[in-house]
């Protein structure tokens, strides 16, 4: 009898606990004197926009997102959004202008990604999105 109670109070927390997939993990940016939160931020309309996070001399730079938003594009159209100047090179992720509606891609970065070296730049660039198109794009991070 004990053992059956054990097990079953064994099999009830083991079902109300979450699993690992489901648990969020966040890292925290530094804290300190040396950190130096930046955002960059820019609208267009049918050509190609990019917004940088500015390097800093004897500092590296993170990103620890971005937001791209567009609207009233008049064809439809998937492009690469770009991410230079990170350590492990560029990254890429796939966004579509839309042509009815609002597009929306937001990137939150857990942990936040480093530049390839100090005084080194990020650039969050997105291609042109074609004839009508009303876009914005927004990047933060900080230097330390």
């Amino acid at each position: 009898m004990r053992f059956l109670k054990a097990t079953l109070l064994l099999a009830l927390l083991l079902i109300s606990a979450p699993a690992p997939s489901q648990v969020v993990t966040v890292w925290p940016a530094p804290q300190g004197a040396q950190v130096s939160p930046i955002t960059a931020s820019t609208t267009a309309t049918t050509g190609a926009f990019s917004a940088t996070l500015t390097g800093v001399a004897n500092r590296f730079t993170y990103i620890c997102g971005f937001v791209v938003t567009s609207a009233g594009t008049t064809t439809a159209a998937t492009v690469n959004v770009t991410i230079s100047g990170t350590v492990s090179g560029t990254m890429n992720f796939a966004y579509v202008f839309v042509s009815s509606g609002q597009g929306l891609l937001g990137v939150a970065l857990p942990g936040c990604i480093t530049s390839s070296a100090q005084n080194t730049s990020i650039t969050v660039s997105v291609p042109a999105g074609g004839a009508g198109t009303t876009a914005a794009l927004s990047a933060w991070g900080y230097t330390n």
